[in-house]
């Protein structure tokens, strides 16, 4: 019996579509994104960034008004029209974070928020191309809601109703521990699931 799942609506397409509302809707798409964002770009004020599925390039303006050069890959061309108006300065293309078109060691910063939850994403692969672009010593940040520690009966919950709805709190710690770093972890809310991850790429 297959599971029930609205994950067939996130489509290029819906995305497509979706940009134009966006960031109106957001508090109800992903209502801990802005917080993510600010606190993946909050003590960055230096260097080259990528951001890995930048959306509607909220985090890219942040970036940029705090001093970093920006780069934005983004599979939906809606919403990377809507980040051109936003973050214009920070250089786009359309992409996906499976096959990120920019060598190895380039960027100081890879980061993501709110992008990698899809049930159906092989969210460890991404992860790898973004470790893979990142320069030796730079970081790779994300900001996205993670499998717990210990998962409680709300936890439970909470990650049911998402894969309902098409989303899935990975176990990004495992994820990196698995490519070979050990990532720093902040909680940012959202019952402790809404996690932060800092990873320093090692030699």
């Amino acid at each position: 019996m297959k599971r029930l799942s609205f994950a067939r609506i996130w489509t290029l397409r819906f995305y497509d579509r979706l940009a134009r509302y966006y960031d109106r809707l957001k508090w109800l798409v992903s209502p801990l994104g802005e917080k993510g964002q600010r606190r993946v770009v909050r003590d960055l004020h230096s260097g080259l960034i990528l951001d890995v599925g930048c959306g509607t390039g909220t985090l890219l303006a942040l970036a940029h008004a705090n001093g970093l050069r920006c780069c934005g890959i983004d599979t939906s061309s809606g919403m990377l029209g809507r980040a051109r108006a936003k973050a214009p300065a920070a250089e786009y293309q359309r992409a996906s974070y499976y096959s990120i078109p920019y060598g190895g060691g380039r960027f100081d910063f890879v980061v993501e928020t709110y992008a990698l939850g899809g049930v159906e994403i092989d969210a460890k692969k991404a992860l790898s191309e973004m470790l893979r672009v990142c320069k030796i010593g730079g970081q790779v940040r994300i900001a996205d809601y993670a499998a717990p520690l210990r998962e409680t009966w709300s936890q439970r919950l909470l990650r049911q109703a998402g894969i309902l709805a098409g989303d899935m709190p990975h176990d990004y710690g495992r994820m990196f521990r698995e490519l070979g770093h050990e990532p720093e972890v902040e909680i940012l809310g959202g019952n402790d699931m809404y996690q932060f991850f800092c990873v320093e790429k090692a030699p």
